[in-house]
């Protein structure tokens, strides 16, 4: 394996996620939009381990990822790479106490974590899994991880269907062999509960008639191996997973288990992880699954070699909105237009950041679905609550807090805790969304576009003679500028 200290050509990516079970880091070089892996290594950490009934993370958990970051963190100050992208899963998705994890993860390694929702999630593995194995038939992918369990069905590098179950390894674990012990009825048992949570998606999964089946990540490595000696080429069946579920059952307890190479963690979530891929097989009428070694990191690593194809899959979403909620594309035009050039004048802006504007304004209208009647509070609700293929769960927060304040009163507006943006960075943006909205009141778009001034808080507009004549204009820049009184900004025109 070549060395990622010793690098001279091409960019050199690293990708961390953390997972519910596991945590892996991820180290590739880019040439040409290609992906050369150099190293990679898990550790088995258990964040999803005895969390109580909120889903909060308990303290020994937290310390062991905290633990396994430190080493990451020391491998990496060991070498020059160009992009980092940290992502988190199930296990901070669902934990209301995850701040205390992540304000400890970036004392540490001083990098924005991200945290992805489900279905971001089986988009990622199997952009993992499709850069790795060539997907020629319709296909699907379940990646088992501590906490969820992710399902898509795809062809190629297109994804069809993607679903993710909140039923892991580690969870199923605590809650069906807490103390190790494995009896036919526990067995049964999980492997029921499992069956319930796939009825969801049954039909809808079988009525797509996938032609095979991939498993990837630590369970569905483990089972292969243990089922074939350690041979990871062999597919496994219903049978034999069954068969392998007797073996477990007679040795009673996982400490009896008789594989030495099974690393203790890996021992303790085996009967659950299994029970999950059997009700798997039965419930989707699974023939035979062969092991990927791709999953979300390699998902993750594609895409920090591909920027532009991630923007592309944003830009997907967003007009996948504006389709699916029939929003007025044409209007939304001239919205994204005039806040870019508002936005333009500012001596505080930030090009990487202008995209912003486009994707709330494409939007911004998305709460009259729910009713004209407080349109932007019906816009938050909407984006806080749907799956956005491209979106982490802070940006779509983000997105969220500019649609709910693009218009109306100010008052009680906060800046969303965000990692990737500063607080200072995010009031120019959310200013020339309201401005360029109150500009084109009433699908008012042949109005000649001011020009704006700004120095620290202020902000002057300098209009013609003609427009400082509309008194409606003038009436609505005056509640404008009450309303920016209310963030610590100040507006003269």
């Amino acid at each position: 394996m070549a060395n990622p200290l010793e690098v001279a050509n091409g960019r050199l990516l690293v990708a961390i996620d953390l997972g519910s079970n596991s945590f892996h880091l991820g180290i590739a070089r880019e040439v040409n939009g290609n992906i050369q892996p150099m190293y990679k290594v898990k550790q088995r950490v258990q964040l999803a381990e005895n969390q109580d009934e909120q889903g909060n993370l308990c303290t020994k958990a937290i310390d062991r990822g905290i633990e396994c970051l430190k080493q990451y963190s020391q491998r990496l100050s060991e070498m020059r790479f160009d992009d980092i992208r940290i992502v988190a899963t199930f296990a901070l998705r669902q934990a209301p106490n995850r701040k205390l994890f992540i304000k400890q993860a970036r004392a540490v390694l001083d990098y924005p974590i991200e945290i992805i929702s489900g279905k971001e999630e089986a988009r990622l593995i199997y952009a993992g899994v499709s850069q790795s194995r060539q997907i020629t038939l319709p296909s699907l992918v379940i990646d088992i991880g501590g906490g969820s369990t992710e399902l898509i069905v795809g062809q190629g590098h297109k994804p069809f269907a993607m679903e993710s179950l909140s039923m892991g390894c580690v969870s199923y674990q605590s809650r069906y062999f807490p103390d190790g012990s494995i009896t036919s009825k526990r067995m049964k048992k999980a492997v029921l509960a499992a069956e319930q949570q796939l009825e969801v998606l049954q039909k809808r999964y079988l009525s797509l008639d996938f032609k095979g089946a991939l498993g990837c990540s630590g369970t569905v490595k483990a089972i292969t191996s243990l089922i074939h000696q350690g041979d990871l080429t062999q597919s496994i069946t219903l049978d034999q997973l069954n068969q392998f579920a007797d073996v477990l059952i007679d040795h009673q307890h996982v400490d009896a288990l008789p594989y030495e190479d099974l690393a203790a963690l890996r021992r303790k979530v085996l009967p659950s992880g299994l029970a999950i891929l059997i009700a798997c097989f039965k419930q989707l009428e699974i023939k035979s699954m062969s092991f990927c070694d791709s999953a979300l990191r390699e998902g993750v690593l594609n895409e920090m070699a591909d920027k532009e194809r991630h923007h592309d899959i944003q830009l997907h979403s967003i007009n996948h909105l504006q389709i699916s909620y029939q929003l007025d594309q044409l209007h939304s035009e001239h919205i994204r237009a005039s806040a870019g050039y508002l936005y333009h004048c500012f001596e505080a802006k930030h090009p990487e950041h202008k995209s912003w504007l486009s994707y709330a304004a494409a939007i911004h209208e998305i709460g009259l679905q729910i009713n004209y009647r407080s349109i932007h509070k019906h816009g938050e609700y909407i984006l806080s609550n749907i799956n956005l293929a491209g979106f982490n769960l802070e940006e779509q927060q983000f997105l969220a807090f500019l649609v709910r304040w693009h218009r109306k009163k100010l008052y009680d507006c906060e800046v969303p805790l965000v990692q990737f943006i500063e607080e200072q960075q995010i009031w120019p943006l959310l200013i020339c969304l309201r401005l360029s909205v109150l500009l084109h009141l009433g699908r008012r778009h042949h109005i000649a576009l001011p020009q704006l001034k700004q120095k620290n808080n202020s902000i002057q507009l300098i209009f013609d003679d003609a427009q400082l004549d509309d008194e409606l204009l003038i009436a609505d820049l005056e509640e404008e500028q009450l309303q920016l009184k209310q963030i610590g900004w100040h507006l003269t025109w």
